[in-house]
């Protein structure tokens, strides 16, 4: 018999008799790579679906970490998922050969971790473990949501979280409060949201928040940011809820004319993201916005509303200006014109049902005119009116 035919027939016998994966709902626990610290089987296919209790998330945090190399890991490679695993818009990486993953943290009570291996070259594999964290932990994603624990209910006293928000490192973080309510005191001395521009509380310290005004807008000056939020014994109030964006996900656009896309594009977009693109050109400009593919989920059937993923253009530069439009599924939003110098775009997707996203070309200039059929007509960026 070939011998490369019977290795795969032996293959295949092994594979009948490995058992892995599972659903694992206990508070803290452990996965491994079949025979781990051995070597593991060729051609295997391992899921893990981690559930913890609602109102908690998932720590995944990695102990050895050992698979066949491939520069886009095609061969052997673990699969993290924000979430389900049949949804690829939850993906938060992919990885193989031995650079350990950093710690990840799901955005709510659900983790999946998916281990293949092919028919050639095996190594010792992967041990990792998990455990429920009410509050804190690391985020890795372009985007994401913090809260404090229980939120909007009244958080518990005497807690005391830390989330670390990295990112890639040609990025910086920005990090919008929708909601803070705290109790409040002078120095806030007794339950207060402290921010650091790095990983540690030894790094800059950006400022320390309490009572129920909302922190101002904060931009790192490095890829990482330290949220600390404290309680003492007594008095609780609703808490706060935050998002951040980073990298792809936030765009300034200064110049007179481009283009910009949802991460990934043509690729699906990942769930649970925010992102903004802010086009800011010079005073006295106007902006013509125009959207060529348009591809999200679709709208609620029940209330014909955009209300799981979107895209939304504010005339300004904050969600407080006018809302010029909301779409969603396939919808083909019109042109839209400015009234000022200032346009931005928000693009809000949920946990479940991704899809490819859109991609957008924008125009500034400061006289209207008709000058291509294809196009309608739009702005001169040369030529100024008097």
């Amino acid at each position: 018999m070939d011998f490369l035919l019977f290795r795969d027939i032996y293959a295949c016998i092994l594979l009948s008799r490995v058992k892995c994966g599972g659903i694992l709902s206990a508070p803290t626990g452990n996965i491994s790579s079949p025979n781990f610290p051995g070597l593991y089987p060729y051609n295997i296919h391992c899921s893990w679906l981690i559930v913890v209790p609602e109102g908690s998330s998932v720590l995944l945090t990695f102990h050895h970490f050992e698979l066949e190399y491939h520069a886009s890991c095609a061969y052997d490679y673990i699969k993290i998922y924000n979430g389900i695993s049949e949804d690829e818009g939850n993906l938060l990486g992919t990885f193989c050969g031995d650079t350990t993953p950093p710690q990840f943290t799901s955005s709510w009570n659900v983790m999946s971790i998916i281990f293949h291996s092919d028919r050639h070259v095996a190594h010792r594999g992967f041990s990792a473990g998990y455990r429920k964290d009410v509050c804190g932990g690391v985020l890795t994603g372009l985007s994401g949501i913090i809260s404090s624990p229980g939120y909007p209910q009244e958080y518990s006293n005497n807690a005391d979280c830390s989330w670390i928000i990295h990112v890639s490192n040609t990025s910086v973080v920005t990090l919008v409060f929708l909601d803070f309510q705290l109790e409040d005191n002078e120095g806030c001395n007794f339950d207060f949201v402290a921010l650091f521009d790095g990983p540690t509380v030894t790094h800059r310290y950006l400022g320390k928040y309490c009572g129920a005004d909302k922190p101002p807008n904060i931009v790192t000056t490095s890829n990482q940011l330290l949220v600390v939020f404290k309680s003492d014994f007594n008095i609780g109030r609703q808490g706060f809820k935050a998002y951040y964006y980073s990298g792809e996900c936030q765009q300034v656009l200064s110049a007179v004319s481009g283009n910009f896309s949802s991460p990934h594009f043509p690729n699906i977009y990942p769930n649970n993201i925010n992102c903004h693109w802010s086009i800011n050109l010079e005073a006295g400009y106007r902006i013509k916005l125009f959207f060529p593919i348009m591809d999200l989920e679709d709208r609620n059937s029940l209330s014909d509303e955009c209300d799981y993923d979107s895209v939304a253009v504010y005339d300004g530069d904050s969600q407080t200006d006018g809302l010029l439009g909301h779409w969603c599924g396939r919808e083909q939003p019109p042109s839209l014109i400015s009234k000022g110098n200032k346009l931005l775009v928000v693009l809000s997707t949920d946990r479940n049902e991704a899809h490819r996203g859109f991609t957008a070309n924008y125009l500034g200039g400061s006289l209207v005119i008709q000058i291509c059929a294809t196009f309608g007509s739009f702005f001169s960026p040369t030529h100024h009116s008097h």
